[in-house]
């Protein structure tokens, strides 16, 4: 079974531990919620798993290895920069984005991923130009053609409308239905927390 594991992992920020070590084991088919308080250290947490900075201490595995190339291309990490380009439209951003990544896609399947975001109508809009929840949507478009079975995403939820909610609740739900994995961190989704499989809580190092 595919599955990212941490034994005792610690993250740093300023030569100084975040919080104490975590352990935590995720496979297919299951959604683990990363909670604290502001500035506990799950973001950093996060970007660490998504290979964007080191661990301070502890071992993170994927596939019984050190994380390498494997999980590059298998796990997809939205952050609170969202990654999307100001200069280029809806369509554009999802283009480049799959390009980027070395997947191929036509144009039609990607103004189905607009409508199914909630962004029809929007897709010759500039990225520059949209709302804060319809950057976010945008953001969280490549989940859906992004073939990548573990999702790393951070407040996922933040921007969104009761409507964006619901949309997202069902794609995390299809995706782990589907054996994919997610890892979040959230605040008050009281509904995330109850699909959960995983709970971590994020305690200060002192």
């Amino acid at each position: 079974m595919q599955q990212i594991e941490l034994n005792n992992v610690v993250c740093q920020r300023r030569g100084e531990a975040l919080f104490k070590p975590v352990s935590l084991t995720v496979g297919r088919g299951e959604l683990a919620v990363i909670a604290g308080p502001n500035g506990s250290g799950k973001t950093t947490l996060l970007e660490c798993l998504a290979g964007l900075a080191p661990f301070a201490s502890g071992q993170c595995r994927y596939k019984q290895q050190n994380l390498a190339s494997d999980w590059a291309r298998e796990s997809h990490y939205i952050g609170h920069k969202l990654a999307n380009k100001a200069a280029l439209t809806c369509l554009e951003n999802l283009h480049f984005a799959l390009t980027v990544s070395g997947h191929r896609i036509d144009e039609n399947q990607l103004l189905d991923t607009l409508e199914a975001v909630g962004l029809a109508g929007y897709e010759y809009q500039l990225a520059s130009e949209l709302s804060a929840g319809q950057k976010k949507r945008l953001s969280l478009s490549r989940l859906l053609v992004m073939d990548a079975p573990f999702w790393l995403l951070d407040e996922p939820f933040v921007n969104l409308d009761h409507a964006g909610c619901e949309w997202l609740y069902q794609v995390l739900s299809e995706h782990i239905g589907q054996g994919g994995a997610v890892i979040l961190t959230a605040h008050d989704q009281k509904k995330i927390h109850e699909m959960a499989h995983h709970h971590i809580e994020l305690e200060p190092a002192s």
